[in-house]
């Protein structure tokens, strides 16, 4: 028999006689309860979130919200030794906006918010629509547009819109692009010195760098109210170098013609003030322009004067010499003998370089004219029969084997012999089997010519704060007495003989300056230290005037494709050099002027002012009379007249009445670079030229007036 749900037809029957309004207070209790539950819930966690979680749910909001930018200090300078900039950082601005403050001010200007945007637009090339957006957001912090330009900046403040703000930040720029490029070396988009002299002084230059706060909001925008400085940037240091820029550009000049011409592996070029250890002028074939660091070939960041090591060849048979004299085992007039162009060393054949012809019987200074490996290995075995270490002694006092300190990154120590047997003194003595860098041996040459006092190689002379404050100087620093000043003189005849009757008698220069030096050449060591057949590095150190040495050149030409084995190749190019180094000083006749029949060619001195127009007529021999002062503007003798020594050139001048921002164009035509350069120095504008030999043309008539550090454009020709 079947259930029956008897249970279930009482309730229902129960229900259906339930009055109406009961089951709908029933819902509304049953609704009532559960919301208030659920309201007691959310009660309960506000509570939870606001009083017991509050302070830390704010701080972590906050933290959120908060923002670091940095102000980025602006870098120093890189300037040469007469304060020309090198490298500077020119100022490049960002635009941002205050946008609350900015809307809260159209009124002022009398427009709406959508004309603002439309005029900002305008004026630094943004679409109206971007700008719009920019404006109507609520916030106190806005970027507008980075990078905008000098003219764009100007047309913003002519605008005269409140709430339009600039922040000026550096971008590093090398005003003489190529001109040292690879001395000066570049500095990456981070503002960090990578390569060259912005990597070995980054942290003198980089300055220290400020910071702003703030809170952002949700679309990465400061908020109003909120942003504050909370340190501000302090620029870096300036350093002054002891390289002239014109000196520099000689350098750089005879670097191209070299490549051209001889097409090296690579080439070097120094110069060196020979009592003072100032380098003047550090060029090579890695050389770039700053500027364009980006596509740049990281082989090219290495600076060979520095960086580089090599064998010197014969022209360490100066440091020989010098050795053997200042010991007392040979001096100048000692006789020595080559018979068979060659000296054995245990199983070891070296040759001179006239093998199988030889020298005969010669003096020491002889043998060094005329440079025999024989002989200097004779003297080297000398100086080792006296005492072993002697010869090692004297290249470590020389300062090989161990840097110069003189600053830059990345410095070679260079190899000395790897042992003490009879063979690495004879082979080192002559400059093989032991490696130097070329500012290591520029620095020992120069000792030499120095009367033996050895001097502290440097390249910064001053480190200026950016108020041009003189924080630290460099002076010369006699750093040892390497050899007496009486076997120094004698290994500067020596040195003289070279170039007078031996190996460098193509090296001698014009007008008489007389000249010493060495040349050198040295046979390359493959990777398994075996020489090369072949391949040679050639070059040549030099020193002028004879009397009273001022500047020491050295050439060095690795693996030239055209007469590489022969060191007078190196000739064309040091003479060049080392001329017009000093024409530039003017430590010899540095006029430049042609003569015709033993007539002096006049120069036009149109332009000049009354001092630079009396040195060029001194330097000629002839008289200058003066008629007023300021500018020349007549001469009494017409420009490219002939005229003999000793006559008189009345000069009339007078002054422009100039403001302080204008000068008076100079006259070029007929001058050499050096005495070009000087001139347009004096006058504050900057040369631009093109061509060798004698300046033939100028764009700007002589005795014009322009704008000072306007370019001056010259072409010179033969």
């Amino acid at each position: 028999m079947a259930n029956k749900p008897l249970k279930n037809k009482n309730i229902k029957s129960k229900l259906k006689k339930m009055p109406v309004g009961k089951a709908e207070n029933r819902r509304i209790k049953i609704f009532l309860t559960v919301t208030g539950f659920i309201f007691f819930i959310v009660i309960l966690r506000l509570f939870q979130l606001q009083v017991v979680m509050g302070n830390a749910l704010r701080e972590e909001s906050l933290s959120m919200r908060r923002d670091e930018s940095e102000i980025i200090a602006e870098r120093g300078s890189i300037l040469d030794t007469n304060g020309i900039e090198l490298a500077v950082d020119a100022s490049v601005y960002s635009l941002w906006i205050d946008p609350s403050y900015l809307r809260q001010n159209l009124g002022r200007a009398e427009i709406n918010k959508e004309e603002a945007s439309e005029l900002i637009g305008q004026a630094v090339d943004l679409q109206t629509d971007f700008v719009l957006r920019k404006i109507e957001l609520n916030s106190g912090f806005v970027w507008l547009k980075k990078e905008v330009s000098f003219e764009e900046v100007e047309k913003i403040k002519n605008l005269g819109l409140i709430g339009l703000y600039f922040q000026e930040e550096g971008s590093r720029y090398y005003p003489n692009h190529a001109v040292g490029g690879n001395l000066i070396g570049f500095v990456n988009k981070t503002g960090v010195g990578v390569a060259g002299l912005e990597a070995t002084y980054n942290n003198i230059l980089k300055g220290q760098n400020g910071l702003i706060k703030g809170e952002k909001d949700g679309q990465n925008n400061y908020i109003a109210d909120t942003v504050k400085t909370i340190k501000e940037a302090e620029p870096g240091n300036s350093i002054v170098l002891t390289i002239d820029q014109k000196a520099q550009y000689i350098a750089e000049r005879e670097i191209a013609k070299i490549e051209k011409d001889l097409e090296p592996e690579s080439a070097t070029i120094m110069v060196m003030e020979t009592k003072t250890g100032a380098i003047v002028a550090s060029a090579n074939t890695n050389n770039y322009d700053s500027n364009s660091y980006r596509n740049l070939d990281i082989n090219l960041y290495r600076t060979l004067e520095y960086q580089n090591i090599f064998e010197p060849g014969s022209t360490m048979k100066v440091i020989t010499a010098a050795a053997a004299i200042n010991e007392g085992v040979a001096n100048e007039n000692s006789i020595f003998y080559d018979n068979t162009g060659s000296r054995t060393i245990g199983t070891n054949s070296i040759k001179c370089w006239i093998y199988p012809r030889a020298h005969g019987k010669q003096t020491l200074t002889q043998a060094v004219a005329n440079s025999c490996n024989p002989v200097l290995i004779d003297v080297a075995m000398l100086l080792k029969n006296k005492n072993p270490d002697l010869w090692y002694d004297y290249l470590r006092k020389f300062g090989f084997g161990t840097k110069t300190k003189i600053g830059f990154s990345g410095e070679g120590n260079g190899i000395l012999p790897a042992g003490n047997g009879d063979i690495y003194h004879a082979t080192s003595a002559i400059g093989q089997g032991i490696a130097v860098s070329p500012v290591q041996m520029i620095s020992a040459i120069s000792a030499v010519a120095n009367n033996g006092q050895k001097m502290k190689p440097y390249l910064v002379k001053e480190i200026k704060d950016q108020d041009g404050k003189v924080k630290e100087s460099f002076e010369p620093i006699i750093e040892n007495q390497v050899v007496s000043k009486d076997a120094a003189e004698a290994v500067q005849r020596m040195m003289k003989a070279v170039v007078d009757t031996g190996t460098g008698t193509k090296f001698k220069l014009n007008n008489n300056i007389e000249s010493m030096g060495k040349t050198g050449t040295a046979q390359k060591v493959n990777e398994l230290g075996q020489y090369k057949v072949g391949k040679y590095i050639i070059s040549y150190v030099g020193i002028a005037p004879y009397s009273n040495p001022k500047y020491t050149v050295f050439v060095i030409i690795d693996e030239a494709k055209t007469n590489g084995q022969s060191s007078t190749t190196v000739a064309p190019y040091y003479k060049a050099v080392m001329e017009d180094i000093l024409a530039l000083y003017s430590v010899s006749d540095s006029t430049g002027i042609n003569t015709i029949n033993n007539k002096l060619v006049m120069p036009d001195l149109t332009g000049l002012n009354t001092i630079d127009a009396k040195n060029i007529l001194s330097n000629l021999g002839l008289n200058a009379e003066f008629i007023g002062s300021g500018h020349i503007i007549l001469q009494s003798i017409g420009k490219k007249s002939l005229v003999s020594k000793g006559e008189k050139v009345i000069l009339t001048a007078k002054e422009h009445n100039l403001t302080g921002t204008q000068t008076i164009v100079p006259a070029l035509t007929g001058l050499r670079l050096p005495d070009a350069l000087k001139l347009a120095e004096n006058a504050s504008l900057v040369l631009q030229y093109t061509g060798e030999g004698k300046i033939v043309e100028q764009n700007i008539a002589p005795g014009s007036v322009v704008l000072k550090n306007s370019s001056l454009v010259i072409r010179l020709g033969e």
